[in-house]
């Protein structure tokens, strides 16, 4: 029989949704490195799924709002090009995300809490420091 989703089993282990993902520190670090990457997830958690396109014009005006300076159609591009040749690709291979690259659609996978806590500290930090 299984146990509970959250809490312990009958035999007192822990479910899958208690623990933390596993991934290697390095993994780990190196997907939340770029601020492009933890605003893609800050933005996921509200949204769960959407595309590429949507999520560069929603990184676009925060780039706008934080900065202070107008953004153009040429630094929109340039973010959906990063997003589509290098953030989404590293937030999948760290098992954050679902990218599929054909239907152009981005889509948070199942995180412990204590990794939303993670990357949600750690945007407010980077707003508070631009600001």
């Amino acid at each position: 029989m299984e146990g509970p989703k959250n809490g312990p089993n009958q035999m007192g282990q822990s479910s899958v949704e208690d623990r933390p993902p596993v991934l290697t520190e390095d993994q780990f670090y190196r997907a939340l490195a770029s601020k492009y990457r933890r605003r893609v997830l800050y933005c996921l958690f509200d949204m769960k799924s959407t595309t590429v396109e949507e999520l560069a014009t929603i990184l676009c005006g925060w780039e706008a709002t934080t900065t202070g300076t107008m953004q153009l159609p040429a630094d929109r591009n340039k973010i959906h090009i990063a997003l589509m040749h290098s953030h989404l690709a590293q937030l999948a291979n760290a098992g954050l995300i679902e990218y599929d690259f054909q239907s152009d659609s981005v889509r948070l996978k199942p995180l412990h809490p204590k990794v939303k806590d993670v990357i949600r500290q750690s945007v407010k930090t980077g707003q508070q420091d631009e600001s």
